[in-house]
């Protein structure tokens, strides 16, 4: 559950809304300065999917006692997370064994740089390092098979290996756009992404989307995401098809207070009405 703390509310948006976003994005990505993905269906459905595993998290959110509200994703421990995200995982592999393995990627490169998009050191808990090695494992063999001999398996990889790259990008900005506040424009510099993501009170001004591939193999940019007007959102350079989308995320809105138990906090949750944040995104 993504939660953010917007004047005196709690605003609460799932996982799954969030992969619904980020697959709707993605089926739009390419243009003259962004390469169209050779492996686009598999991208799509792994991008709606991706995170398909925080259903069984979200249905009932769970409970920061600490704080006593509902726990941001970031606050829950893997111990947690890696039972619910494997089945999730399990579950696109169902629907379709490319994409799976794309989502394969995309939770072992969560625990290992995002496989160097991001910088930084491999996370050393034991859990995170038997996913990376089960799921690097299972991906290689998904691969074989969705590659089926038809042309060359170096182009083919070359491909998925963008795919995984632009799945990351779409995370990051369907991930954005559901935690920052898009009801007031944002004229502070603007921040990379990845260094808000565990905020429950955001900071103002845009977000930068960095290591975004134009190509397979690079060249790589940095998307630049502003809130130049109420529910209104630029990005440049702009990756996508059509001069602009239109798109909802649904969120609960909850009394931003301390909750007596996690089942006040899940009746609280439960009772609220989701609500369409209305967005138009578009070029600079």
């Amino acid at each position: 559950m993504l939660v953010t703390r917007r004047h005196g509310e709690l605003w609460l948006v799932t996982h799954p809304e969030h992969g619904r976003v980020a697959g709707e994005l993605g089926a739009h990505w390419g243009n003259d300065k962004f390469q169209t993905p050779a492996q686009h269906e598999a991208l799509v459905l792994a991008a709606t999917h991706h995170d398909d595993g925080w259903y069984e998290l979200d249905g009932r959110p769970s409970f920061n006692a600490e704080q006593a509200r509902p726990a941001h994703f970031l606050e829950l421990p893997l111990e947690v997370t890696v039972g619910p995200y494997g089945r999730g995982v399990d579950s696109v592999y169902a629907r379709n064994r490319h994409a799976g393995a794309l989502v394969s990627m995309h939770w072992a490169g969560l625990y290992h740089t995002g496989f160097g998009l991001y910088g930084g050191k491999p996370l050393g808990h034991p859990l995170a390092v038997e996913v990376v090695a089960e799921q690097d494992h299972r991906r290689i063999s998904a691969l074989r098979e969705a590659w089926g001999g038809h042309g060359l398996r170096s182009e083919f990889e070359h491909q998925t290996w963008y795919a995984y790259e632009l799945l990351q990008a779409l995370d990051l900005i369907s991930l954005a756009l559901g935690l920052i506040d898009l009801s007031v424009p944002a004229f502070d510099d603007p921040v990379p992404v990845t260094s808000t993501l565990a905020r429950i009170d955001q900071p103002g001004g845009g977000r930068l989307i960095r290591t975004v591939p134009v190509a397979p193999g690079g060249p790589y940019v940095e998307l630049t995401l502003r809130i130049p007007s109420a529910g209104v959102v630029s990005l440049d350079p702009y990756p996508f098809s059509r001069p602009g989308i239109e798109l909802e995320v649904s969120a609960r809105r909850l009394e931003d207070r301390r909750y007596a138990s996690a089942e006040e906090a899940a009746r609280a949750y439960q009772d609220a009405e989701p609500e369409a944040i209305r967005i138009q995104i578009g070029p600079t």
